[in-house]
């Protein structure tokens, strides 16, 4: 008989799970899987609609970087077995759903209060995406940046104005001995960190003047040489591991090795990527917070393991180009994918040692087989509301306002389901996003109360790892890239906020059958009212407020981003608005002194919950696919003992 395997969620995590455990034929006997979700698509963060335009409406901006190795490598064989694929599909491989985005402009704030850009072309690489090989060293791991700092330099020769840096950039050999010290696996001497440290200096800035693009230069090797003489010196010298540098705050790390404490509060070096991780507490760009170790793993990898390209954005909504393929192969195998259950419980046993029942409601009774995704010019799409028409009494739940996937969502009625441990389950993967599960008020209690009332590490987790609310939007203009004022598509960080990061996604207009350009922005949402019970009016309060900033926004900076576009404002018929405030839609935090709260996926407490999620201590820590594809991976293990190895969870 087989095992039965309930997973509840439909993210990256609970969807990596389920196609791990049923990869063969050989666990397919072995393993039942069925996936209970809300509402009526899956994804996640990360799921997609299209609305009665055919508009692609998104959560939010999604760059897969090119050192997401396992992404790439489950869409890579996603394609491969994909056997429904549409016959007029524009993609093939699943690498080409993505195109490279090496062109990354980045807001700086100039001295003047002006914004403006430094353009950064990223160079290509010969690695393939999604072949592994992300083990690098500490060692290797700052040998890697010695490399890539040394040929910055070559660059600050060319460009910078400044002739000190230009005569300082000469002496890259500095560069050469710690490369030497390091590659040869010697112990690294009082003198490689001293080359580091002198190299830091050099390029403290000049507080006279404003510093021209040289300036990128400047702040970027000396923000560099600061992290690798830390490095050296924290790792290496003094023996440190990552984890232990994850109770200070990175930005205080930086300035404890000798970085300028103006540059780090202020350069858009360092929001970059901050802003990227959505590393603010509550979303509150007045307190940035995030863990040493954490900061040190994402940095280093996205920098010294990308492939091919060092980030891509999507050529479809993400939820079309990678979920939409993945629910055909998991029903294709014979999971069991079941829409329209929201999880309400998790109940332990009479021992308080493993989950004995679940609970769910079910929010509707679709009439036949819900069919959840259509085809449009070859591509899987999913609809950016329920197909009312297949679901009894559907044109009244969506007369009522109704919304399957919102904590504020008038009420509506549902009907309760139980599943039994030894009838309906064995083990039970919760891949529901924490923030789904994680008590955020007095007066609602967890799906997960009996959990968490045990005490121990689960309840340690949901305490101690907070939440991130984000904002998003969206734009259609008739005009197209070029007309703006750029030659190439631009994708941007460290901005303006609240809305900090942009990127044009015009490659999506001719799907969409529209023209002009499309452009996306996003970033971290300072508010509380994710802790709002269930009877607030909340969710419409916060797209009121979201909608009133973006507004503010375009008017104070659309003309930088847009040099040639005449000021004026957008209408609402231009606009996709999001104020992501649901606790489930929350990203999770990384803060410091958070990471060590969170737990493995075999790391419940309880015998037969296994986790799934990017909350979790997968080896990157912090929220993005990757780590959600991570934990996927890991809590198949647990059950299955497969796959052996994750790439990427021991790095550094």
């Amino acid at each position: 008989m087989r095992e039965k395997i309930a997973i509840l969620g439909g993210g990256f995590g609970a969807l990596t799970a389920a196609w791990h455990l049923s990869a063969t034929p050989r666990l397919r006997r072995r393993y039942e899987v069925e996936i209970w979700q809300m509402g009526w698509r899956l994804g996640g963060k990360c799921a997609t609609g299209r609305d009665a335009r055919n508009r692609i409406l998104e959560h939010g901006l999604h760059f897969w970087f090119g050192c997401y190795d396992n992404a790439w490598a489950l869409l890579r064989d996603i394609y491969a077995e994909w056997e429904d694929r549409p016959a007029d599909c524009p993609f093939e491989t699943g690498l080409d759903a993505f195109q490279p985005q090496d062109f990354t402009p980045l807001w700086t704030c100039q001295e003047d209060g002006e914004w403006g850009f430094w353009n950064v072309e990223w160079p290509n690489n010969c690695d393939t995406r999604g072949s592994g090989h992300v083990q690098l060293s500490v060692r290797g791991m700052i040998t890697q940046l010695a490399s890539l700092l040394k040929d910055l330099m070559h660059g600050a020769l060319r460009d910078d104005d400044d002739p000190d840096h230009a005569a300082v950039a000469r002496e890259h050999h500095k560069f050469g001995h710690v490369r030497e010290v390091l590659g040869n696996g010697a112990c690294p001497d009082q003198h490689a960190h001293d080359d580091l440290a002198d190299l830091r200096d050099r390029f403290r800035p000049h507080r006279q003047r404003g510093l021209p693009m040289g300036g990128l230069f400047a702040d970027v090797l000396h923000l560099g040489t600061a992290l690798a003489a830390g490095a050296v010196c924290d790792l290496l010298i003094r023996r440190k591991s990552l984890d232990d540098l994850n109770a200070i705050e990175f930005r205080d790390w930086l300035k404890s090795h000798g970085a300028d404490a103006e540059l780090v509060d202020t350069t858009s070096v360092v929001r970059a990527i901050y802003d990227c991780c959505f590393w603010y507490l509550e979303g509150d760009h007045d307190r940035p917070s995030v863990g040493t170790g954490t900061a040190l793993r994402v940095i280093l990898r996205i920098v010294t393991t990308y492939k091919e390209s060092v980030m891509f954005t999507v050529k479809a909504g993400m939820g079309e180009a990678v979920v939409a393929p993945l629910y055909d192969v998991l029903r294709a195998r014979g999971v069991k994918i079941n829409f329209f259950h929201k999880t309400t419980g998790l109940h332990l046993d009479a021992a308080r040692t493993s989950v004995n029942r679940i609970t769910l409601a079910r929010q509707a009774r679709p009439k036949d087989e819900y069919i959840a995704t259509k085809v449009i010019d070859g591509v899987p799409t999913w609809p950016s509301e329920p197909y009312w028409d297949q679901l009894e009494d559907g044109e009244a739940l969506r007369d009522a306002g109704v919304d399957f996937e919102n904590h504020w969502s008038p009420p509506y009625k549902t009907e309760k389901i139980e599943l039994r441990r030894g009838r309906d389950f064995d083990r039970v993967i919760l891949g529901i996003a924490m923030g789904g599960y994680k008590p955020v008020n007095d007066t609602e209690p967890s799906l997960a109360q009996e959990l968490i009332d045990e005490g121990g590490p689960f309840a340690d987790m949901c305490a101690n790892i907070g939440l991130v609310p984000t904002l998003a939007a969206q734009v259609w203009l008739p005009t197209d890239t070029h007309a703006l004022g750029w030659d190439r598509q631009p994708a941007t960080v460290a901005g303006p906020g609240p809305f900090d990061i942009w990127a044009d996604m015009s490659q999506l207009m001719p799907l969409e059958g529209g023209h002009g350009s499309i452009h996306y922005f996003c970033g971290a949402y300072g508010t509380d009212a994710f802790r709002a019970p269930a009877t607030a009016n909340v969710q419409a309060e916060a797209l009121a407020d979201v909608t009133a900033r973006f507004d503010d926004w375009i008017a104070a900076n659309a003309t930088t981003n847009w040099c040639l576009r005449e000021p004026q404002p957008l209408s609402t018929q231009q606009t996709y608005i999001r104020a992501n405030i649901d606790p489930a839609e929350c990203c999770v935090g990384a803060a410091a002194g958070e990471v060590a709260y969170r737990l493995t996926a075999d790391g419940s407490g309880f015998d037969n919950l296994v986790l799934a999620g990017c909350h979790l201590r997968t080896g990157l820590n912090t929220t993005c696919v990757e780590s959600a594809v991570m934990s996927g991976m890991q809590a198949a293990r647990a059950i299955s003992g497969i796959p052996l190895v994750v790439p990427g969870e021991h790095y550094l």
